[in-house]
């Protein structure tokens, strides 16, 4: 591990120039209360369904050095995914390409352009995102649905982090404290309560990760895959603008399917139309129940 200090705004620089909309850089300390606790009662209400994995490697979650000994600095970014034109039965997010493999390749570009050491992560790691992004002051956190919301681009934003083995010249701090659990929360969605997320009730849950038949009486309104009411329901929505990153823009093939071709969507054209797209998490039997669910409202 190198002694020197990284440049703080050398690695802004480069992360602008990569396209990435945000950067921060904060220490790596174990995460604060109350969200330590918080993310604790999170999970013992049951509220992470059947996703198992974010019951796993809890400490690792909170304390950041259990998850890459020697880190001492962690760099969060945000990338704007807010699309130019989309098809309306796709949630904002899947419009383009996996942001995984996107976001992933830009910041190995960063971490090589300024010779950092550490290791990227992006949503495939036990991490608490939004913490990291709120903590190192790229965005704040909202009321309604508590996602990250970038100043000049609104919640539309894809976020991932670099672990690094090195102390910063400068650390960034948060924003804005965070908000008052659940104002206003249950208003719009019965997913929301005061104490966070039930993802039980989440439709972006159910079509995206839950596997079996849907829960009777769900209804999935205008996306059959995710949701972006939560989305659009937040007071920083209103700045969202669309994303000059072509990855995330929808292909003209995505665009021109009506509720028809999905009805009659076959496997073959589900490979095609997806390659490379977040959208194969749901795989083709979870998309083609979801479809059926959307065409019978």
């Amino acid at each position: 591990m190198s002694s020197a200090l990284l440049n703080s705004k050398d690695i802004k620089a480069q992360a602008s120039r990569l396209g990435f909309v945000g950067c921060g850089l904060s220490r790596a300390e174990p995460v604060a209360e109350p969200f330590a606790s918080h993310y604790r009662r999170w999970l013992e209400l049951g509220y992470c369904a059947d996703m198992d994995y974010m019951r796993r490697n809890i400490e690792m979650r909170l304390q950041p050095d259990l998850l890459v000994p020697g880190v001492r600095t962690i760099v969060s970014l945000a990338m704007n995914f807010m699309p130019k034109n989309r098809q309306p039965a796709i949630s904002l997010y899947a419009q383009g390409q996996d942001y995984h493999d996107v976001m992933k390749q830009r910041m190995r570009q960063l971490m090589e352009d300024t010779q950092l050491e550490g290791r990227c992560f992006v949503d495939t790691a036990p991490v608490l995102e939004r913490y990291w992004a709120w903590k190192s002051g790229i965005g704040i956190i909202t009321s309604n649905g508590g996602f990250i919301s970038v100043p000049g681009y609104g919640p539309t934003v894809f976020l991932g982090e670099l672990f690094l083995t090195a102390e910063a010249d400068h650390y960034d701090t948060p924003l804005a404290p965070p908000p008052l659990e659940g104002a206003g929360e249950r208003l719009f969605c019965p997913a929301l309560t005061p104490e966070g997320l039930d993802t039980r009730r989440c439709i972006s849950y159910l079509t995206i990760e839950h596997r079996g038949s849907l829960p009777d009486g769900i209804r999935l309104g205008s996306t059959f895959y995710g949701c972006d009411r939560c989305l659009r329901a937040t007071p920083q929505f209103a700045e969202a603008k669309p994303t000059t990153e072509p990855a995330f823009q929808p292909s003209e093939a995505l665009l021109q399917m009506t509720p028809d071709d999905w009805q009659s969507l076959t496997e073959e054209q589900y490979r095609a139309l997806f390659k490379g797209s977040a959208v194969k998490r749901a795989k083709y039997d979870g998309l083609k129940r979801n479809i059926e669910r959307w065409l019978e409202q």
